[in-house]
């Protein structure tokens, strides 16, 4: 079976607003969300959550410690996050932004949006954030976590997908890291990643889901940019998006 992505519809990209900024614990691994990045055509704003602000042992983001005042504007990207834009001077470049399905003029929001904006060691990640509200209709795409933790034949399942296959999500009960996990499967069930933890909240805020495959890549790529996935659903009218005193910002 397959579901349709808009791209495969030609209808171009979506222009990317917000991304969510979380942060990686070493030792837990997991990922705590500690602001939003928007871009509203003119300018960047970066703003920090106030549960973060207040979060004992609070530490600024490099070069974003004037945000712990309040939102911070600059006409130009962050360097913070401007570094994490795959860089023309690459030599695998091409070969990245072919493995997101960018153009090489992408929009750095774009390229954020779908690189997650990591690098090798690096502990910053940065998630698509929509905002719509109940009854509204929302896609975005993320990239798959934790293939590197798969079998060597879910691996090689992620090499057989085509774009437009459709996917699934299940809950993974038994993860020892968090029990509300989703795992992305294909129809048969096997294992193909896990759905970004800080995106869980946005995934059960949604019904109507469709998930479909966006890109499928081969071990070329590292494990990271293996498996793109589409999403699409519509906002619960009894959960709306982002919205309570976790997700306010300073």
């Amino acid at each position: 079976m397959t579901a349709t992505p808009p791209q495969l519809h030609g209808r171009g990209q979506t222009a990317t607003r917000r991304l969510l900024v979380t942060v990686q614990d070493p030792e837990t691994k997991a990922y705590r969300p500690v602001g939003f990045l928007r871009y509203d055509g003119d300018q960047y704003t970066f703003a920090y959550l106030r549960r973060e602000r207040e979060r004992e042992g609070f530490r600024p983001l490099p070069g974003l410690a004037r945000a712990a005042d309040g939102p911070l504007r600059s006409a130009t990207l962050f360097p913070l996050f401007a570094e994490r834009v795959i860089s023309s001077r690459r030599p695998d470049r091409e070969l990245s932004m072919d493995a997101l399905g960018l153009p090489l003029d992408a929009e750095p929001m774009e390229v954020l949006a779908r690189s997650h904006g990591q690098r090798v060691g690096d502990l910053i990640e940065l998630l698509p954030a929509p905002e719509a509200a109940a009854g509204q209709v929302v896609d975005f795409t993320f990239l798959a976590h934790g293939v590197r933790y798969l079998t060597k034949a879910e691996q090689d399942r992620i090499c057989a997908l085509r774009a437009g296959d459709q996917l699934l999500l299940r809950r993974d009960v038994e993860n020892p890291v968090n029990r509300r996990a989703y795992l992305v499967t294909d129809l048969e069930d096997a294992r193909l990643g896990w759905l970004p933890d800080p995106l869980i909240n946005v995934v059960d805020s949604m019904e109507d889901r469709q998930l479909a495959v966006e890109r499928a890549n081969g071990p070329e790529v590292g494990f990271h940019f293996r498996l793109l996935v589409w999403f699409s659903g519509t906002v619960s009218r009894d959960r709306p998006l982002s919205t309570g005193p976790q997700w306010e910002t300073v």
